[in-house]
Parts: structure tokens; sequence; C-alpha cells
């Protein structure tokens, strides 16, 4: 023995004199060497489990649940004079699960010996939640139909069915798109002003024939769609002589808030199945009848119903520090839950959180779900809730969801640390399909949580946000900090279904988050509100750089209000509406906007109020492939530079490789590097691993959905003869129906045809300058021309004018006709229009760059020659572009006037 080797064994030896430690022996190893149980489809519960299948005798063999060879865990845990890891192989083939497998802090693994739960080599085994129904008889026409024992006798009713794997349509009405409301109810004279009235948000009322007395009218399920949520009620009442809809529970909104005939869809009642792929659940008689896909075969189809709500429940208890730690799912399939609303109560809201989840955790550590799948589940996919830490969800592939995919933490502040959800990190997972039955679903939702990592995946075709991190609204104390989101290929979302979502959407004060080398595209929401990086009520302390954000309906970038954000080096392109928002005006610094390409088809960059300079912008590229010129909130680039605002910003080609196919790598003689913008490496971006995982996202097929128009010249005509009588205008947004204030199409009176929009004012209205309504036109250039007839009745002020979309904006062309019948051009009196008479009026003015800061007024009255002003001057000589065209009541008395026959179209 060397003279070295002698020193260490001596210096081991006094360590272990004087710390008392003890040598692990031969005999250590072996108590700590792992256990392994085995669980099979040809299992059985009475044997041991430590056979991997039954022996010949069929006298011992492998277990036949995962929730025996839990418990058979404990009982060798309790023989053992040591802990030591186990692992529980699972053999191929589906489960059905008569309960949600449950793990309590008794199951625990250590850091050194953990509980890993996994599928056997090359096999895949299906936990399911679900039960096959089976007898299927070929009926009157298309139908099949199969009898529930359990739904005839009380004991089942299940809210999805899925036949050979795939999804089927739960019987609705219409089969696409959606019907309309009639309105609110009659008691109900402005949802504006009913904010806070659950009986404002309880029911509406209905057009002639949309619902009837169904048999089974206690099931029916009506789902109501508001901005950003969608609400599901059952029906409480129904009034068919009144058409009136009355629900068990109120939405969060006022019925006729976002839209007076507001959208919605029925289900589950047997008039409605009446196409391919639905089928209906009869509870009375327990009779689920199925009309099959073209080319299936019902004699051998697999139809599957699920019976569970949550399919894992990781049961720690944070409120007595009891904690489930060290337990790993890895490579199991978990599919087949319902979803579940207690006693027909409410169920609406933000990102759908008043759901649970298939996998659901509270109280978990150190717990790994590795390369699993969740699939065709009735709510979320997993959720991390309280007091979950250090958590991994890695390589999973969760699809098919009633809602979301992931959530972590909760919607409320956390009392101490450990009920904090912490540290957890959902990586290289494939999220997509979700919101089939909450379209308000999140591919990855973060509450009150922080030090969580979002990293590395696909996040892909839901109905509203990819990614949404933060649950306060304003400038309370932050209880969602240093979270990282990056590296996520997030996109196609929306659909035109539901309004303010983001691919990446942040809420609250959030001091370390970061939004890096995320790719986020295809977002389209159904009104507004389709943007890529949307910061959103109070956020603040946000670092947004390297993402690549194109195709999206109102913006790359969008904060609502917060301060100090951080927008850099990131590349926004090709939004069909304006390429960056900012709503709300504050006194302090909104954020930093440097060193970014902003890339667009049209010249419309900047949306929203841009008046105050209360934000830094510098050093970005601009760049409009139609070669439009640039509005900066209704400047051209030059006037915005003047007001300080971009001085060291250029407009220059910013030379990518192939924008139109997406490809947004900078070539060599890119003028990028002036702004110092660093070139974004995409390629990291998204799920990483083997070919096929990476290539999944690949395969799916999608419906074309049709898309926003691009913005530009939009001309337009309307006597309201094609809008319903009591309806609002087609083709404007009103504003201020408050009290009994409205504007709506009327046949009392006309100027041609036998329709008109009225204008009624009321006293008391929260601002003199309701009820208005307004166009959108975009017109940029040329002459435009607008004429329309109007009649006002005694008492009535109408304003009409046109606007730009600078910050504040700009006045043009402006008339009053005054309670007397005087009409004016700003304060110049012009004449007097007789009352109760319909005058016909058009307007002639120049824009861009044959704007004369004037414009002409032709008056016709009825039966006398036309009578012409040129000249008048605009409201601002800065007056260049027709972006906002609208009416305005001032009357703020009871008092009405009509408008009909508006036309604008434009001169070149």
């Amino acid at each position: 023995m060397s003279i070295c080797a002698i020193i260490c064994c001596l210096s081991v030896l006094l360590i272990i004199c004087f710390t008392g430690m003890t040598v692990p022996c031969a005999a250590d190893k072996r108590a700590r060497r792992r256990a392994s149980f085995y669980v099979a489809p040809n299992g059985n519960d009475a044997w041991s489990g430590t056979l991997r299948s039954p022996n010949k005798a069929g006298t011992d063999g492998p277990l036949a649940t995962v929730t025996r060879a839990r418990d058979a865990i404990r009982e060798d845990r309790a023989r053992a004079a040591r802990d030591r890891p186990y692992t529980v192989v699972i053999r191929g083939g589906t489960y059905r699960l008569a309960a949600p497998i449950i793990f309590a802090p008794e199951d625990s693994g250590t850091e050194d010996c953990r509980v890993t739960y996994r599928a056997a080599r090359g096999e895949t085994p299906v936990l399911s939640g679900g039960r096959v129904i089976t007898g299927w008889r070929r009926g009157a026409g298309e139908l099949w139909s199969a009898e529930v024992a359990d739904v005839r006798a009380g004991r089942w009713y299940f809210h999805q069915l899925f036949v050979n794997g795939e999804r089927r349509t739960r019987a609705r009405t219409p089969n696409d798109g959606y019907l309309r409301t009639d309105g609110p109810l009659p008691e109900i004279k402005n949802p504006r002003a009913e904010r806070r009235n659950p009986a404002a948000k309880i029911g509406f009322r209905y057009k002639d024939g949309d619902l009837k007395q169904w048999d089974g009218l206690q099931d029916v399920n009506v789902f109501v769609y508001h901005s950003w949520t969608s609400s599901l009620h059952w029906i409480e009442s129904l009034d068919a002589q009144s058409r009136i809809v009355r629900f068990t529970a109120a939405a969060h909104w006022p019925m006729s808030w976002w839209e007076r005939n507001q959208r919605y869809h029925v289900e589950n009642f047997r008039e409605a199945l009446d196409e391919p792929g639905e089928w209906y659940l009869e509870r009375k008689t327990g009779v689920l009848y199925y009309w099959p896909m073209p080319g299936e075969d019902m004699s051998n189809a697999s139809v599957v119903a699920p019976a569970l709500h949550e399919l894992v429940r990781f049961e720690g208890d944070p409120d007595q520090g009891q904690f489930v730690e060290h337990i790993t799912l890895r490579r199991l399939s978990f599919q087949h839950s319902d979803w579940f609303i207690e006693n027909k109560g409410p169920a609406d809201g933000q990102a759908a959180v008043f759901l649970g989840a298939a996998v659901f955790a509270r109280g978990a550590r150190h717990c790994c779900i590795e390369r699993c799948e969740v699939a065709h589940v009735g709510e979320y996919g997993v959720w991390l809730e309280r007091g979950c830490q250090d958590n991994r969800v890695f390589h999973c592939h969760i699809h098919d969801l009633g809602a979301g995919g992931v959530r972590i933490g909760e919607t409320s502040t956390p009392t101490q640390e450990a009920h904090a959800a912490l540290r957890n990190v959902v990586d290289n997972n494939f999220i997509h399909d979700g919101g089939q039955v909450f379209p308000a679903g999140v591919g990855v939702w973060i509450g009150k949580s922080s030090f969580n990592s979002v990293t590395h995946n696909e996040i892909c075709d839901f109905y509203y946000t990819g990614v949404s991190v933060g649950w306060s609204w304003g400038y309370h104390p932050t209880s969602a900090n240093h979270n990282a989101i990056e590296y996520n290929h997030i996109h196609h979302l929306g659909a035109g279904v539901l309004s303010d979502m983001g691919g990446i959407y942040t809420l609250g004060v959030s001091p370390g988050t970061t939004e890096r080398y995320n790719l986020m595209h295809d977002i389209y929401s159904y009104s507004y509100g389709g943007w890529g990086l949307y910061t959103d009520e109070g956020s603040t302390g946000i670092l947004l750089e390297n993402n690549i954000v194109y195709n999206t309906k109102t913006g790359g970038f969008h904060q609502h209000y917060g301060r100090g954000n951080i927008v850099r080096n990131n590349i926004l392109a090709f939004s069909v509406e304006s390429q960056i928002q900012r709503s709300r005006q504050e006194e302090h610094i909104s954020f930093d906007f440097q060193r970014n390409i902003v890339y667009c088809s049209h010249g419309d960059i900047l949306a929203g109020n841009w008046g105050n300079a209360n934000y830094r912008m510098d050093h970005n590229l601009y760049w409009c492939t139609s070669g439009d010129e640039l509005d900066f909130a209704g400047m051209d680039f030059e006037e915005w530079q003047a007001e300080g605002r971009d001085e060291s910003s250029i407009i220059a080609d910013p030379k990518f490789v192939n924008p139109k196919k997406h490809n947004f790598r900078l070539r060599p003689n890119s003028p990028a590097a002036k702004i110092g913008f660093e070139p974004i490496g995409a390629s990291d971006i998204g799920l990483y691993g083997g070919r096929a995982w990476v290539n999944a996202p690949k395969k799916i097929v999608r419906e074309p959905i049709e898309l926003p128009p691009p913005p530009g010249p939009q001309p337009f005509a309307d006597g309201f003869e094609d809008t319903g009588i009591g309806e609002g205008p087609a083709l404007a947004t009103v504003s201020g129906e408050e009290r009994s204030a409205s504007i709506r199409v009327t046949d009392e009176v006309a100027a041609g045809g036998k329709r008109s929009l009225k204008f009624t004012d009321a006293p008391g209205l929260q601002h003199v300058w309701q009820p208005h309504m307004y166009y959108r036109p975009r017109f940029d250039a040329g002459t435009a021309r607008f004429s329309f007839d109007v009649r006002v009745e005694e008492g009535a002020t109408l304003v009409h004018e046109w606007r730009d979309s600078a910050s504040p904006y700009r006045v043009g062309p402006s008339l009053r006709i005054e309670k007397n019948g005087e009409l004016k051009a700003r304060d110049q009196a012009l004449m007097i229009l007789p009352l109760g008479q319909w005058i016909h009026i058009e307007i002639l003015c120049g824009l861009a760059k044959v704007a004369a800061a004037a414009y002409d007024l032709t008056v016709t009255l009825p039966g006398r020659t036309p009578k012409r002003f040129d000249g008048l001057p605009t409201g601002s000589d800065k007056f260049k572009k027709l972006h906002w065209l609208g009416f305005t009541s001032l009357a703020n008395d009871t008092a009405v006037f009509y408008v009909d026959n508006l036309k604008l179209d434009r001169e070149e």
C-alpha cells in the first residue's frame, strides 16, 4: 500500500472516530436496493405483485391496479427497517379506474429513494376514467342507440363521449356558428349600468323559434359567449310567449353587455341530433343516441364515456405541513375524465379558473410527471395547486381538453410560504386542442405563484390565451414574480371565438418575470384583442425580449396599463390592424420600447393613446411592405420624431430571408445592425428531443378560419333595410345606451325604403355625449365623400364629426344641429333647418396630399335647390386622414332624431 493510500485510510478512520459516522455495509446497500412491483391487465390484487407475469400455477403474479401497488409499497415499508427506492412497472393495456388514484404523504419517496410509477418498456398503459358503452342497435334513419343502465337508475350522467379515440359533439344547435339573443331581460333597460346586478346576468330574450320546451329541458345547456369568457348555464324557466329564458345561475357579465344581440349556442336535446358525429343522452330512459361518422362501424367501434372527474390526485396537506414528495409518473396515459359543475351553479370566469383538473396536486413537492399523456378530459389537464413546489411536468402530450392544459397556483394569495406554489417547471410539452367545452381555458396558467419556468413547449389551438401569468389587477403587492416564459412556440389561438387574448398574457406587478425567445403567430380574436405580447392591468417589471410575433389581429404588442416594462429586440410582424397598442395613459413610464423590428403590410403602426409621452421608444426599425406612409398615432414619421420619440429609429427594409414564408432571419446586409438589433435564433424554440416528438405538431390538420380583412379604405352604404327592427346598426359601433337612451333601427319613418336609424336621448346619462355611434373607415388619401339624410325632431341636438387616429385626435369636418334647427359648422352659423323633415347632406373633404384644412358642404331641403357651402374650415388644420366618422346626440333630455341612407366612398 502506498503512503498516500495509508494517509487516506487514516483520515477516514479519524473522521469516523470524531464524528460518529457509520460506513455503509453490504447489508445496508441490500436494504436500499430498489423494490419493484408489477401491474398488468391479467393481474390480481390478491397476488404479491413481485412477478412480471402470472406463474404457471396461477397462484401469484402481477397486481391488477395501481392503487393496490401503492398499498403494497406501504406494506413493504412497514416491514422494512430502512427506506428504499420503489418502482411500479405497469404493463400495456387499459385500466378502468373505479376511483381516482390518490397519493398521500405516506406514499412519498425521498431524494435518494424515489417512488416511480412507469410503463413497462415499449408498452403503453392507459389509465382511464371512462366506461365502455356496448349493446349498440340500429334505429330509425342514421341513428344508433345503446341503453346505459346506470344512467336510467340515476347513478351516472356524462357530458362527453369518445368514439375510436376521438371526441364527439354533444347534440347542439346551431351545428356551426351561433344563435343571437334578442336583447337583455325586459326589466334590464341598460346592461352597461347593471354591472353588479345579478338579475342582469341570469337570462335574456331570445328570437322566435330559437328555444323551445324540449323534453329533458332540465339537462339542456346554454353556452353564452361574452368577450374573453363563455358562460355555461342550465335553464330555470322558459317563457315561450314572451321569449324569455332564465337560468339557474348567473353569468359573470350582464347579458348584452358586450353585444346587444349576444352569441350563444344550445346543447343536449334530442332535436339537435341532426348530423354525423353528434350524440344525445336521455336521462329518463338511459338511452344514448349517436349518429356515426361516415365509415364508422358501430359493431366494432370503441365508445367510451367518462365516469370520473379526476384521474390522479396528489393529496398533501400544506396546512398541516404534510406533503407528497419525490413521486414520479413516467410514460403513462391518463384518459377520459368528465367536467362537473356543482348544483348547476355558476360556470363562468377568465381562464376558466372555476374548474379542476384530471391530474390534480395539492402539497406536492419534488414530484415529476414525465413523458405522460393526458387526453380526452373535461376540464384542465394538470393542476399544481396550493403548496406545490419544485415539481416538474416534462415531455408530456396534453391534448383534447375541455378547458386548458396546465395550471400552477391559485387565484388567492398564499398566507404563508408553505401554501405557495413555487419553482415548478413545465418543459418540453405538447399542449394543444383545448377549450373543447370551456373556450376560456389557457394552455399554461400561472396564478399567484412565483419562480416557475415554462419553457420549450408547443402550445396551440386554444380559443383564448396561450400562457397567462399573474392574477392581480392593478398595482397591488406582487404575488407572481420571477416567472420565466421562454423558448415556447405558441400559435393558432382565438380562431375568432373569444376576444381580449394574448399569446402571452400578464396581470399585475411581476418583478423578475421574463418573456424571451418565444415564437407566436396566428392569433385571431372575435372582436378586439388578438395580441401576441399582452401586458394587461398593472403588469410591471417584466422583460419582453427576443420574441418573434407575426400574424395577429390587433397587434404584436399591447400594454393596457403598467409600469416599467422593457420591450426590446423583438420582431413584430404582419398584424391585421395596428402593430403596437398602448391603452391607458398614466403619470409614470409605461414601458421602454427599443431595438425592435416592426414589419407590416400597411401603414398603421400605433393604436390607442400616445398623447402624454410617458413611454420611451427609440432605436427601432419600421418597415411597410406596401409602401404606405407610416402612421404614428396620426403623425408621419418626421412629426413623430419632432415630438422627441424614436429619434434614433429608422425606416428601412430589414432584409429578412423570406418574410412571406415567415423566415425572419436577417441577411448579412441588413440595416437592423444600425439600431443594435441582435439576431434571434429560432432553431432552439419549441420542442426538443427525438425527431418524432419534435415533428408531432406538424400532424395537426386545421379547418380554415375566415380571417379579418386587412385595414384599408372601407366604403359603406347603409339604408338599414336589411337590419331587423329594434336592432342596432350592423356596420357601426354604438355606445351609451343607458337608461332609455338607444340607437336602434325603426320603421316609424324613413327617407327612402321603410326603415331608418333612430337616436333616442335621455336625461341623467353619465356623459352628455351619449348615446353616439361611429364607423372606422380608414381613409388615408384621396377625397372622401359622405352623404346622409337626417330628420331632427324638437328638442334634439346632433353632432356629426370626422376624426383621425392621433392622440389626441384631430377633427375634420364637424356639423352641429341645435334644438331650434340651426345648422353650424364649428361656431359658424349656416342656416336654419326645418324640424320634423328629411334633409339631405353631403360632405366632400380632401385627405393626405389633397388635404386643404377645408371641406365642401351641400344641404338639400325638401323641394328646394341644393345649397353649397365651400371651403368650410376643418376642426384642425392638421386633419389629413379619416379614421373615425360618427353621430352624437347631445340633448341631455328626452329627444329624438333619425338618420338614413348613409353612404361613404372615396375619389382618388
